[in-house]
């Protein structure tokens, strides 16, 4: 072997052992500079690996403009008021029949599992009667053909997600009992068409009631819907035609036959729909200043944590639920994500709650709620309750807002869609 072959030999092993120097020192940059969050013992932080299982975790999504028209989101806060513009209208139909752009936020999915509550426990307990009487887990009689179920026969099963208010509606008659496991497969992709959910639910007989499909279950007649409009607007002729192909697909496989809604009367209603929702859809938001010195993100990570709100799952907002796991307001620090940023170096002088005026359950009184929260933390940690301006925010300027919100909730209510309610929830969301 000649000196020209040991000085080759000698330089590549020069140069392997400087990768390998170079990679462990750069894991170990990585590492320190994870926040303590990330590295567990938080309650409420999520991993950072939750965005590969995200389908699997029962964290709650972060409220986040609607983009469902490619048009860029906002990122500016409503002012304390209810009043709105037409162009403020998120669901609105432009002249040319094209749905206008988004600017609300999409419907937090709700957190599995008990969460601990900082303020008042019995104002966020929502009247577990006045809702089962108003979300009965069978459709209205103008809704269906069946008749609704009696809540002693039917106290222990799940409500049924589909809802003709919100839905279009296809029935799939058998001609006998059908296995879940059966149709469960084809279904289970069959859950969009275009930007619109669809659901498939079976008809048990013992008690009777309609479910979403599920292994083991055994049904007697099946349906299926498209939800008629969302927050990135009504269901469109492209939509229809989507949802209309899956359901001569399922009905094939069942060798049902279904009766096909008509096209331009199913997109009306959903136009229709869409224009109710405009006028109903309003976000609030409320700001706590400080009275000196800036907060670090650490110490609001602690406070928030330690108040009962759950980081959202993409660290940008923490989320404050009720007793059944929805959501009630989120609390926002800035531009700052808890689970990427520097927490000991990230800070700013402004929080800021925001309540989705729809999605929140309207019994729990979400916005004195909100309003109740900022006060208390103002006064734990200096800082006082404004608006986006940074004035001050009166009682009687908050008194006023309660009152107009009472006359959007009764709106909400003569459609048969009350505020929290699950149907109203999915009109409101994404």
């Amino acid at each position: 072997m000649n000196e020209l072959q040991l000085g080759l030999i000698g330089t590549g092993v020069v140069i392997l052992l400087g990768v390998v120097a170079y990679n462990a020192w750069q894991s170990s940059k990585v590492k320190r500079r994870i926040p303590r969050s990330m590295k567990g013992g938080s309650q409420g932080m999520v991993p950072a690996s939750a965005a590969e299982h995200e389908d699997e975790r029962p964290f709650i999504e972060p409220s986040q403009p609607a983009v469902g028209r490619h048009h860029p989101a906002s990122t500016e806060r409503r002012e304390p008021t209810l009043a709105r513009t037409a162009a403020d209208a998120p669901h609105a139909p432009s002249t040319d029949g094209a749905p206008p752009e988004p600017d609300v936020a999409q419907t937090p999915v709700p957190v599995v599992g008990e969460s601990p509550v900082a303020i008042d426990d019995a104002a966020v307990a929502p009247d577990e009667g006045a809702r089962q009487a108003r979300e009965p887990s069978e459709p209205s009689a103008e809704a269906g053909t069946r008749k609704p179920v009696s809540p002693t026969n039917n106290a222990a099963i799940a409500p049924a997600v589909v809802d003709e208010r919100i839905d279009c509606v296809v029935n799939l008659p058998l001609g006998g009992t059908i296995n879940a496991e059966r149709v469960l497969p084809l279904a289970q992709r069959m859950r969009r068409a275009g930007g619109k959910a669809v659901h498939v639910e079976g008809w048990v007989e013992d008690p009777p009631h309609w479910e979403l499909l599920r292994s083991g279950g055994r049904y007697t007649q099946l349906r299926m819907a498209v939800q008629l409009a969302n927050r990135a607007g009504p269901l469109n002729e492209v939509e229809f035609s989507e949802f209309i192909s899956q359901v001569q697909a399922l009905a094939d496989a069942v060798d049902a036959l279904p009766e096909l809604p008509d096209m331009m009367e199913t997109v009306g209603k959903a136009r229709d729909l869409d224009s109710f929702a405009a006028q109903c859809d309003a976000q609030l938001s409320v700001n706590v200043l400080s009275d000196g010195a800036p907060w670090s993100a650490n110490y609001i990570q602690a406070v928030a944590t330690q108040d009962g709100l759950l980081l959202s799952r993409d660290g940008t907002r923490f989320v404050k639920l009720d007793t059944r796991q929805n959501p009630v307001f989120t609390l926002q620090f800035g531009d700052t994500n808890f689970l990427r940023d520097d927490l000991t170096y990230k800070g700013g002088d402004l929080i800021t709650l925001l309540l989705d005026v729809p999605v929140a359950d309207e019994d729990l009184l979400p916005f004195r709620l909100m309003c109740d929260y900022a006060k208390s933390i103002g006064q734990r940690i200096g800082g006082r309750v404004v608006d986006d301006q940074r004035r001050l925010l009166p009682e009687t300027a908050l008194t006023g807002i309660e009152t107009q919100l009472m006359s959007l909730y009764a709106r909400l209510e003569q459609r048969g869609l009350p505020a929290g309610a699950l149907s109203t929830r999915r009109l409101f969301g994404q």
